[in-house]
């Protein structure tokens, strides 16, 4: 996919994926809005009803008072009003006003203006005959805390609210015409901005409009946090979908990126090896070619040369098939252990034995420091061989004119710890991360300048986990890099 495409691609893709969280936070917030309206208007109608039953308890207490008849009399001072049944009305005489009283509310609506005088001709009428409950007095100056009980207020203010679904913390206060508190809620921390602002209130006694006005206002400390708590799996829901969303995002741009390096990486592996291939096939078609010539069959040494050259270039084809082949087995999982004691310094001797032509050539040496006391660990000699070869090869392409190669070995606990220590180009920490990658090559500016498929090392980590071990790595740009492996003496069998 070319570079262009892809970031049209990821650009869209963003885009879209912003514009459904964009989606998701607004109905999310919608859904707030419409929680709180909920949550608002149910308060109002619980309040509503805390302020008709504290009106229906005061009208119970006051027929109650009804039972015992007092005395008819009607001039009993001007802070005295006299109610009297007359059928299906309560009459009222208040400072010398005749009112009508109704039953269920306790609601005064005026019916007349005569005076105490009203009464008596309402009395010659005939009309205390029908008198059912008889003769009441009220104080019409009665304070609010006299009417109300604060902890049948509490109660009656819990009771409600749990009846609309609202366990909220809540805090309240009754408040008069001039904003004064009257009853305030024991350990209430608002102030009256607060109530005011942000609380909910109702009349107290509608039905009165005698008295003046009280209002019971209530507060939600935690509304908020109460709302969202009422909303969590519709919440938790839609952050665990987006979640999820954005991860498979991420998964699928990182996916198509790593495709796209991956195909990089395939090209330039093919372009290395059709380079690694063709230098030995060259060779050797030179060299049959020579041999075909009559002149070059009479001598003797020349015959030798170039059998020698086929023989040489054709090992170096074989070496290369089998890096790629090995490499693919152990890819598939196919590889198979053949465990037996061996012996790790007699590895390392004789692997650099074989290579010591190559870095003679080079003007290079290795120098050895086979300090560990127990050389012997329990793993394939086949397999670890190439893991050292890969080892010091890798050291000698990387180190320059001179290759300067340096190998460690020390006991470990349980283990034996063998290092490979070289003065070439180093590594940055970046590709640090990324050595033992398969078909990775630590950039040199030049493709071709180093040979190799980028397969020995991840084919060196494999090995050494195969064994129970680990490998890492030390380097610093243009002073070296180390490369130290760990291996159990003894490890178990996979099943």
């Amino acid at each position: 996919m070319k570079e262009r495409y892809l970031q049209i691609l990821i650009a869209l893709s963003t885009v879209a994926m912003t514009g459904l969280i964009a989606i998701q936070v607004y109905w999310v917030n919608n859904t707030f809005i419409l929680r709180e309206q909920d949550f608002a208007s149910n308060v109002s109608k619980a309040l509503a009803e805390v302020a008709e039953r504290l009106e229906l308890m005061e009208a119970s207490r006051l027929a109650a008072d009804e039972a015992e008849p007092p005395a008819v009399s009607i001039a009993s001072g001007p802070e005295r009003e006299l109610v009297f049944k007359y059928g299906q009305r309560d009459v009222a005489v208040v400072h010398g006003h005749e009112l009508e009283v109704s039953r269920d509310s306790v609601f005064y609506s005026r019916i007349g203006k005569e005076g105490p005088e009203q009464a008596r001709i309402l009395e010659q009428a005939g009309i205390l005959d029908d008198i059912l409950g008889g003769l009441v007095e009220l104080d019409i100056y009665t304070t609010i805390q006299d009417r109300i009980d604060v902890c049948v207020l509490d109660s009656l203010i819990c009771s409600a609210l749990e009846g609309y679904g609202i366990r909220a913390t809540y805090e309240y206060a009754v408040f008069n015409k001039i904003h004064q508190a009257e009853i305030m809620q024991e350990g209430a921390t608002a102030d009256v901005a607060t109530f005011y602002n942000e609380g909910y209130k109702t009349q107290l006694f509608p039905s009165d409009h005698i008295s003046d006005p009280n209002f019971l206002r209530i507060w939600f400390p935690d509304q908020r946090r109460y709302l969202l708590g009422t909303m969590w799996a519709m919440l938790a829901t839609s952050a665990g979908l987006l979640v999820v969303i954005m991860l498979l995002f991420s998964y699928s741009i990182r996916t198509i990126y790593r495709q796209k390096k991956l195909s990089e990486v395939k090209n330039d592996f093919i372009n290395n090896m059709t380079h690694e291939l063709k230098t030995p096939i060259a060779t050797i078609s030179l060299a049959c070619e020579a041999l075909n010539d009559k002149d070059m069959q009479g001598s003797e040494r020349a015959l030798n040369t170039y059998v020698g050259m086929i023989s040489e270039e054709n090992k170096r084809l074989g070496v290369l098939v089998e890096n790629v082949l090995r490499t693919a087995i152990f890819e598939q999982g196919e590889m198979q252990l053949r465990r037996e004691k061996m012996n790790m310094h007699d590895i390392i001797l004789q692997v650099i034995r074989n290579i010591d032509i190559q870095v003679r050539k080079k003007k290079g040496g290795i120098i050895t420091h086979l300090d560990a006391s127990d050389p012997l660990v329990e793993g394939d000699s086949l397999h670890l061989t190439n893991v050292v070869y890969n080892l010091i090869d890798n050291a000698i392409k990387y180190g320059g004119d001179n290759p300067k190669v340096e190998i460690f070995t020390r006991d470990g606990l349980s283990e034996l710890v063998i290092a490979f220590r070289d003065n070439g180009i180093g590594i940055s920490r970046e590709n640090q991360k990324r050595v033992f990658e398969k078909l990775f090559r630590v950039p040199t500016g030049n493709v071709h300048n180093v040979k190799g498929f980028g397969l020995g090392l991840s084919y060196v980590k494999g090995v050494v986990e195969k064994h129970g071990g680990h490998v890492e790595v030390i380097s610093e740009l243009k002073k070296g890099s180390t490369f130290t492996i760990h291996i159990p003496r003894n490890h178990e069998k996979e099943h």
